[in-house]
C-alpha cells in the first residue's frame, strides 16, 4: 500500500517526555550548563585552533545580516588555511582565521566564507553537485510530525503497537526517488519506524536500544525543509506482518546477572601528566601536533611532528577522517536506499556525544568543544574529546641476552616499559557508536584508530529460528541475531586524508615491492625476495589497489632530507585491504568513486579535503577522488596528500546483538629511515 504527496500541518499528538528527551542525545549540539566559554582575542591563538563561540556567533551574524534570517546554517568550520602561511606562524603573531559556511537558502545549498582579519564576507556559491550535510533541527524537527501521521498511526496500530510509543526515525535516501522528487532542491529523509516501548509497558526502554523492535515494511518520504509527505510505504496487509511487540534483551546491570565483579584495576597519575596543553598545541615525548573538533569530521590533526635536539622536523600537515560509507546489502524496498556518507550527511563531529564512564580511563582529561545551531547559535557541547596516557601491556622494546647471563658484571636482560598518548572522541551516528581514537607511541609511529560499536541495525522478520518455514528465504541477506530480528549485512568504509610533510612539503610516493629474484639453476636456494622501490610519478600511476600476492611497502619519503645512512628520510603507511563487493555499476558505489583503490595519492590542493566531494548529501556520481586525480598531476618532489580506505565487510552473527562487541581497524604511520636508531632507545626504566 503506498499512499502520496501531500503538505501536512503539525499534529496535536506530542510524544511522550521521555522519548522527546531520547531525541535530544542525537544532536550533538546540546546546550550545557551555563554561557559559552569563548576563546581569549589574542596573538596565541594558532592557525588550526577551532572556531571560538565568539568566531561562530560573528561570522553567523554577518551571514544572516545578508541572506536573512530564514537560512539554515548547516556546517560552519575553520576555513583551511594558506598551508605555506600558517607553517610560518609563530606564537608572537597573528594568525590568519576564517570560517567555511554551507547553508540552505530558497530551497538551494550555497557555500561563502568569512575572513575574521578584515571581518568581510565573501560572494555566497551554489552548490551544484549535492546538498551540504544535514543538521539535527533539520533531520528531527520532523520526527514528531512524521510519528504522528494518521496514515501511520493507522499503520502502527494494525501492527499491535501503541502509537505513543511508535517512533520514526530519519535516514538519507542519496539519489534515489529521482521520480517523485527533486534530489538536487528537494531536503529529503526516508522515516522508518520502531516500537519503543518498555516492558510490561512501562514508558519507553530505559536501558536498550530504540532500533530493538523495528516495525518491518513501513516508511515514509519526507521532504524535511517544506514538511512535506511524498509518500507512505507499506508492504504489508494490517496484522499479517512481522511481530513488532515482544520481549527484548536490555543492556543495564540491573537486566541481568552479572558475572563477578572484577578486582579494581586502578589507573593512576599521582604526579601529574606527561603531556602539556597550550591552546590548540600539545606536547608528548617528542610529538607536537595541533588539535581542533570539525562539526563534519570530528577531531582534526594539523602541523604534527617530532621534536628533536630542539628542532621540529614535520611528519603529517593534516590527519583527519575524510568520509564514511556504510552500505547495506538488502534489495527489499525499505532497506536497497541505506548507504549512508555518515561524514558527509550528518557530520561526525555533530554527532559526538559526551564521554563518561568507562568511555575513558580515570587519567584522562577532558575538553569541550564549540558547536552551532542551524540558526548560527554557539553551543558548548562539554566533554566531547578526552586525552590520556595509558601502559599498552607490552614494552616498547626488549632484549635478553640469554648466552651471556651467566657471566658476573654483565646485564643481560635490557626493556623499557611503553606509554602511549590516546586523543578519543565517539560519534553516535543512529544506531552505531564509533571510537575515533590517535595513539601516539614513543618509538615514533603514529595509529589513526577507529572502533566501532553500537546496535546492529535489525530487519523485522516472520522467522524466530531457522527451525521456522521461510526462515532460510527471509535470511538470505543477513543473520538471525534475535527472534524476529535480522542483522542486515553490511559493509562500513572509513576513509582518511593524510597530508603528508615528511621533512618539509617536498616528498615523493615509494611504492616498495617485495618482488621474488630467480636463482642460478645450481644455487642451494631457488627463491629469494628482495625490495624494487618504484617512485611513483602521478596521481594516475598512484592509485593502488593492494593484493596479498603482490605486497609492497607503501612509504612517503623526504625529496631533500636523508638519514646518517643515507637513506631517505620517511614514514610508511600500514593499513589492511577492504574492497567493495559489488558492481562498479552499482549507483550507491558510483557516488562513493574513492572506494575504486586502497589508496590515492593526489598533489596538495586547498580545497581537496573530501573523499567524496564538498558536498555529498543527495550528491551526484563521480565526485571527490575521481574528479581530484583527473587531471593526472606530477607528485615528485610535490607537496602529497595519502587517502587510504579502511574498514570491513559486516556479517551480523549472534554475539552481536543485542549490543556489539568493539571492533577495531587501524591505519599505521610507522617510520622508515626517518631516525636514525630507535627513537625510544632513550626511554628511561
Amino acid at each position: 500500500m503506498t499512499f502520496t504527496s501531500k503538505s501536512i500541518k503539525l499534529p496535536s499528538r506530542s510524544l511522550p517526555p521521555l522519548c522527546l528527551s531520547l531525541l535530544l542525545s542525537f544532536l550533538a549540539a546540546c546546550s550545557s550548563d551555563g554561557a559559552p566559554e569563548t576563546t581569549p582575542s589574542n596573538s596565541a591563538i594558532s592557525p588550526w585552533q577551532s572556531l571560538s563561540a565568539e568566531e561562530i556567533a560573528t561570522a553567523a551574524q554577518a551571514l544572516i545580516d545578508r541572506e536573512g534570517d530564514g537560512i539554515v546554517i548547516n556546517r560552519m568550520s575553520l576555513k583551511e588555511p594558506n598551508k605555506q602561511t600558517a607553517k610560518a606562524w609563530t606564537s608572537d603573531s597573528p594568525a590568519e582565521r576564517g570560517a567555511d559556511l554551507f547553508y540552505r537558502s530558497g530551497k538551494a545549498s550555497f557555500r561563502a566564507s568569512f575572513d575574521f582579519g578584515t571581518q568581510t564576507l565573501s560572494a555566497s556559491k551554489q552548490l551544484v553537485s549535492g546538498q551540504s550535510m544535514l543538521v539535527g533541527e533539520e533531520l528531527f524537527g520532523a520526527v514528531e510530525t512524521v510519528s504522528a501521521l494518521p496514515e501511520v498511526v493507522e499503520v502502527v496500530s494494525q501492527r499491535g503497537v501503541d502509537p505513543d510509543y511508535a517512533l520514526c526515525l530519519p535516514r538519507t535516501v542519496g539519489r534515489f526517488y529521482a521520480d517523485i522528487a527533486d534530489p538536487l532542491n528537494d531536503r529529503l529523509a526516508r522515516f522508518d519506524c520502531f516500537n519503543i516501548r518498555g516492558q510490561s509497558g512501562l514508558g519507553i526502554l530505559p536501558t536498550t536500544s530504540a532500533y530493538a523492535r523495528p516495525i518491518e515494511g513501513l516508511s515514509v518520504l519526507f521532504d524535511v525543509e517544506e514538511n512535506r509527505l511524498i509518500e507512505i510505504t507499506d508492504t504489508f496487509t494490517g496484522s499479517d506482518a512481522p511481530p513488532a511487540d515482544f520481549e527484548v534483551l536490555e543492556l543495564g546491570e540491573d537486566a541481568l546477572d552479572t558475572r563477578t565483579p572484577l578486582r579494581p584495576i586502578t589507573i593512576a597519575q599521582s604526579e601529574g601528566r606527561n603531556f602539556s596543553v597550550s591552546g590548540s598545541k600539545i606536547d608528548w615525548q617528542g610529538w607536537q601536533f595541533h588539535l581542533r573538533f570539525d562539526p563534519r569530521q570530528g577531531t582534526v590533526l594539523n602541523n604534527i611532528g617530532y621534536m628533536r635536539d630542539d628542532a621540529f622536523r614535520p611528519i603529517a600537515y593534516e590527519i583527519a577522517m575524510s568520509e564514511m560509507f556504510v552500505p547495506y546489502q538488502d534489495p527489499d524496498t525499505h532497506w536497497f536506499y541505506r548507504a549512508y556518507f555518515d561524514m558527509g550527511e550528518y557530520g561526525f563531529g555533530n554527532m559526538a556525544t559526551e564521554l563518561k564512564g568507562n568511555d575513558c580511563p580515570a587519567n584522562a582529561v577532558y575538553q569541550d568543544v564549540v558547536l552551532h545551531t542551524g540558526a548560527g547559535e554557539p553551543v558548548v557541547a562539554p566533554n566531547r574529546i578526552c586525552i590520556f596516557e595509558f601502559d599498552p601491556g607490552y614494552p616498547s622494546w626488549r632484549h635478553n641476552e640469554s648466552l651471556l647471563e651467566d657471566l658476573p658484571g654483565l646485564t643481560t636482560h635490557n626493556a623499557r616499559r611503553a606509554t602511549n598518548l590516546v586523543v578519543r572522541m565517539v560519534a553516535v551516528i543512529g544506531n552505531y557508536d564509533y571510537f575515533q581514537d590517535y595513539v601516539f607511541q614513543q618509538d615514533g609511529r603514529l595509529r589513526i584508530r577507529l572502533i566501532s560499536t553500537g546496535i546492529d541495525a535489525t530487519k523485522g522478520v516472520f522467522a524466530a529460528s531457522l527451525a521456522d518455514d521461510g526462515a532460510l528465504d527471509e535470511t538470505a541477506y543477513g543473520t538471525l541475531v534475535a527472534p524476529h530480528r535480522l542483522g542486515v549485512n553490511h559493509d562500513h568504509f572509513f576513509s582518511y586524508r593524510v597530508d603528508m610533510d615528511v621533512d618539509g612539503t617536498d616528498n615523493n610516493f615509494l611504492r616498495q615491492k617485495l618482488v621474488t629474484e630467480a636463482q642460478p639453476e645450481a644455487a642451494p636456494r631457488q627463491g629469494i625476495w628482495r625490495v624494487e622501490t618504484e617512485t611513483v610519478s602521478t596521481e594516475q600511476a598512484a592509485q593502488t589497489v593492494m593484493r596479498v600476492e603482490k605486497p609492497a611497502l607503501l612509504t612517503f619519503a623526504s625529496a631533500n632530507a636523508t638519514n646518517q645512512m643515507g637513506y631517505s628520510t620517511g614514514y610508511q603507511l600500514i593499513f589492511p585491504n577492504i574492497r567493495p563487493l559489488v558492481t562498479p555499476e552499482d549507483p550507491i558505489y558510483q557516488r562513493a568513486g574513492f572506494l575504486k583503490n586502497n589508496l590515492w595519492v593526489t598533489r596538495y590542493q586547498p580545497d581537496e579535503i573530501f573523499s567524496a566531494g564538498i558536498a555529498v548529501n543527495q550528491s551526484a556520481e563521480g565526485r571527490g577522488l575521481p574528479r581530484y586525480a583527473a587531471d593526472d598531476e606530477s607528485i615528485e618532489n610535490a607537496d602529497i596528500v595519502a587517502w587510504p580506505t579502511i574498514g570491513f565487510h559486516h556479517v551480523p552473527m549472534a554475539e552481536d546483538w543485542p549490543v556489539m562487541p568493539a571492533k577495531v581497524d587501524e591505519i599505521v604511520l610507522k617510520p622508515r629511515n626517518f631516525f636514525d636508531r630507535n627513537p625510544a632507545l632513550d626511554v628511561p626504566n
